[in-house]
């Protein structure tokens, strides 16, 4: 054999292993990017999520980088356009995610309160002592009230604070854009901004995230109780993008499942992220119906 055919051989054979683990489609990247949902305070979010990455960092054995999201719509693009690896996401932006990804997105994990999550209808105090409205056992109940009460939404992007109950309130025959007095939603996507909204008599009624509602002082409560409580949905999850391997991104999933309850540091973090026990395996199929709701409302609603 030539020498030059040797040598040519020789050295595509050096490029190659040189270029090994990094040519490969599935290259592990050296540190791990993640944002979150901004649908609670940010100062709130950014902390629990700061501690999160600190955790995940000594657990996966590797830099976990947490980046903060701007709205519901950045955290899923950024998610698609590789600007961060995986993200908390709520069940619409979930299905977003899946949807933009081509198969490429998947659910990493969830919370066990989030298979079967629910949104509160709640009033301001004195509307309800002046008895313009009460407790509704039906939410059918509220149309012949709705006339003469102002109401108010969450962002339009997010799942228990907009899309579940608009979707509650259209089966029980209710219109939120024409029955209510005056119907809007909180630009801020905060449910926090919902709630303040009705405990200060901005708004007679609003709809939010129970979570938030419950983690409220008991002063706050007072002023705007709960008169409804939806059906259960399937709601937040972790997802996360393939091009990062899927060898990485289950072991992201067996990390969070692995946060025991019963070790301090772990249980702090469960406590932070609203976790009742534990983080649990889940489907992309299982977020199937708010992909349906989600497609249920008029064309160009949510641009």
């Amino acid at each position: 054999m030539p020498k030059s055919t040797i040598f040519s051989a020789a050295a595509a054979l050096l490029t190659l292993f040189a270029c090994l683990p990094s040519c490969t489609s599935e290259a592990a990247p050296r540190e791990l990017r993640f944002s979150v949902l901004p649908d609670f305070h940010k100062t709130e979010t950014d902390k629990n999520a700061a501690t999160l990455a600190e955790r995940l960092t000594q657990k996966l054995g590797m830099p976990v980088k947490y980046l903060r999201a701007n709205d519901y719509t950045g955290a899923v693009n950024n998610l698609i356009s590789n600007k961060i690896d995986f993200v908390w996401l709520g069940g619409k932006t979930t299905v977003d995610a899946i949807d933009a990804g081509k198969g490429h997105v998947r659910v990493l994990a969830t919370r066990d309160v989030d298979l079967a999550f629910k949104t509160y209808f709640i009033a301001n105090a004195d509307v309800i002592a002046a008895g313009r409205i009460g407790p509704l056992t039906d939410l059918a109940d509220l149309k012949s009230k709705a006339r003469d009460l102002t109401f108010t939404f969450g962002d339009k992007n997010s799942t228990s604070g907009h899309l579940m109950p608009r979707h509650f309130l259209t089966q029980a025959g209710i219109d939120p854009d024409q029955a209510f007095k005056v119907a809007g939603y909180r630009e801020s996507g905060s449910h926090g901004a919902t709630l303040e909204a009705v405990v200060s008599g901005e708004v007679d009624v609003g709809a939010l995230n129970y979570g938030h509602w419950e983690k409220a002082d008991a002063a706050t409560k007072s002023k705007a109780p709960v008169i409804h409580t939806t059906p259960p949905y399937v709601d937040y999850a972790w997802v996360g993008h393939d091009r990062i391997g899927k060898e990485l991104l289950g072991r992201i999933t067996a990390t969070f499942l692995e946060l025991d309850p019963d070790n301090a540091d772990d249980r702090a973090i469960l406590d932070a992220w609203g976790v009742k026990e534990r983080f649990l395996a889940a489907e992309n199929s299982q977020w199937d119906s708010i992909r349906q709701v989600r497609d249920s409302l008029p064309k160009g609603f949510l641009k």
